[in-house]
């Protein structure tokens, strides 16, 4: 390899056209584009023009500065909608895929070699930094006609099952059984109880490395239409050079559920049956699925370059064991994730829903609206009545143990009724019945809570009139109508409540309302149904309304239809 100055990275800013001549950093260009180890020993990317031209020479679009590259050694042109390559005579040919080619029609992920040069084809149809089947330096070639030699299959163990002592008849067995355990043992101590995703899967590769002499490690993981995404990739050389996957090999495992060894020369009809393949295109690689409960989660594939069948059958069984670890590893992974977010997501619901209610939301059986949508409901605002000058009187330390005690007395009670708690403003409770899960007595429900929280004062005060403080009194408002209910508010913040021309009468009547009274709307009434204790109020005319509210003042509940 020469001793000339090495071929320039250049970084681009975000959307910034990439120049003809310049190799630019991975992930940094957009269209088609070379990337992959140039002759340099560097990692990047060069795009493509209609035609590009590639050798020793300076006056080439791509220069390498490589005695195995000729002055011109091959060319590539752009044909219709397609990339033409075609070898310029060069003394040391050019190699697609690990075949020496004259003139070939590229495809999006072969893998071109020119000296010691190994370069990817992207057609640039996959975004910046990758093509269609290409991440993190993983490139799946996606010809159907890659044909790699399998050389031995296993078939997959969903768990690594030890045989009883009574049952070890000979040596062999005693040696699986052992290996097993090894296995096992190393995964263990390396991956513990591991439940970063991208953590797992770096100590799974690790696990791999340690166990086996792979030069690539690349772990693809399923989604959810089971399509297999590289997910996490591992070098034992450090240099960034793309690993090249058949596709072929990963449907084999995906469909036999099987693990494979192969000697990946890939056969490929653009290729003339007389062309040779050359030794340092061959590759020994394993490919065994992540599976658990009959379900697959992934691939582990592993590769070397370093010799050809440098892989063996009991390497084969050695990752097939790495990988049942690994796929219990992934869903118990999962699944703490899954009760994580559940627990956040409960404690969450848990603040202003009943807890049955959260309960149903997180199982699923019932969707908090995300967008509103009109709806019945029956709200309550519960207010203390001379709150500005209790304040004053008390110290804040004071003043905040009220609130608290407060509000979680009204708490307990609006949950108890199976009502939703929506919020707090200042010193006033505001609780809804309606969705997400709707009752038929939704508005008795609100009254009874009504009639409860004054039960609930009264019990306060008794309390603290032994402390020596003064008894609060909270006025009580009930209505019952449709209102918007749903996720209102930002992007950044938002809550689930009810908004509408019938919450705002139940704050009004809540403002009306004397210390120790309930007052609810005579739509409230009508809904709720016989089995209240009522009397008629004057027509009440509350701010923002033309005509008077007809309003009852809630004095009990016989239970007696």
């Amino acid at each position: 390899m020469s001793n000339q100055p090495p071929i320039p990275l250049t970084n681009l800013a975000p959307n910034q056209p990439a120049k003809p001549g310049q190799v630019h950093a991975p992930g940094q260009l957009r269209g088609p584009r070379l990337s992959g180890k140039f002759a340099d020993g560097k990692a990047g990317e060069f795009p493509l023009a209609d035609r590009t031209s590639m050798g020793r020479h300076p006056n080439n679009t791509l220069r390498l500065v490589d005695r195995e590259v000729s002055k011109e050694h091959c060319v590539i042109e752009k044909v219709g909608g397609t990339y033409l390559l075609r070898d310029l005579n060069s003394s040391n040919g050019t190699f697609v895929n690990g075949r020496k080619v004259r003139e070939l029609r590229l495809r999006d992920g072969d893998e071109i070699a020119l000296g010691n040069s190994r370069l990817v084809f992207h057609s640039g149809e996959g975004g910046p930094g990758k093509g269609p089947n290409t991440s993190a330096g993983v490139t799946v070639v996606a010809s159907a006609q890659s044909m790699p030699a399998f050389l031995a299959t296993v078939a997959q163990m969903e768990s690594a099952e030890f045989r009883p002592a009574e049952k070890l008849n000979d040596l062999e067995t005693l040696k699986q059984d052992y290996e097993k355990l090894r296995i096992a043992n190393e995964f263990h101590r390396l991956v513990g109880l591991e439940r970063d995703l991208k953590s797992l899967l770096d100590k799974i590769l690790q696990v791999a490395f340690q166990l086996l002499a792979a030069d690539n490690a690349v772990v693809f993981l399923a989604d959810a239409e089971g399509k297999l995404d590289p997910q996490a990739i591992k070098r034992r050389k450090n240099d960034n050079a793309e690993v090249v996957v058949s596709d072929t090999v990963l449907k084999r495992v995906a469909e036999t559920r099987s693990a494979v060894l192969t000697a990946d020369a890939i056969l490929d009809s653009r290729f003339s049956s007389s062309e040779s393949i050359v030794a340092q295109g061959i590759r020994s690689a394993m490919a065994v699925p992540l599976l658990s409960k009959g379900v697959l989660r992934g691939v582990l594939f592993c590769d070397t370059r370093e010799r050809t069948n440098a892989f063996s059958e009991k390497d084969l069984k050695v990752l097939s064991g790495i990988a049942s670890q690994a796929a219990i590893a992934l869903e118990n992974a999962e699944l703490a994730t899954k009760i994580e977010k559940e627990a956040v997501t409960r404690a969450e619901l848990s603040r202003f829903l009943a807890p049955a209610v959260a309960e149903a939301v997180v199982s699923g059986k019932v969707e908090l609206l995300r967008v509103g949508r009109l709806a019945e409901v029956s709200v309550i605002f519960a207010d203390i009545r001379g709150f500005t000058s209790m304040a004053e009187a008390d110290s804040p330390q004071e003043t905040v143990a009220m609130l608290n005690t407060f509000f979680s007395a009204m708490s307990t009670v609006i949950f108890q009724n199976e009502g939703n708690l929506d919020k707090f403003i200042g010193d006033c409770v505001m609780a809804t019945w309606g969705p997400p899960i709707p009752h038929a007595d939704d508005a008795a429900r609100a009254l009874k809570c009504a009639l409860e929280m004054l039960d609930e004062i009264n019990a306060m005060n008794s309390q603290r009139a032994e402390a020596g403080k003064k008894p609060i009194e909270v006025g009580i408002g009930v209505n019952t109508g449709q209102a918007v209910v749903g996720y209102i508010g930002s992007n950044e913040r938002h809550e689930f409540t009810a908004i509408g021309d019938s919450v705002n009468t139940s704050s009004r009547l809540c403002g009306l309302a004397k210390g120790g009274e309930v007052l609810a709307s005579e739509a409230t009434i009508k809904r709720a149904g016989p089995g209240f204790l009522v009397e008629p109020v004057s027509v009440l005319q509350v701010k923002g309304k033309e005509k008077g509210v007809p309003t009852f003042r809630v004095l009990g509940y016989t239970g007696k239809s």
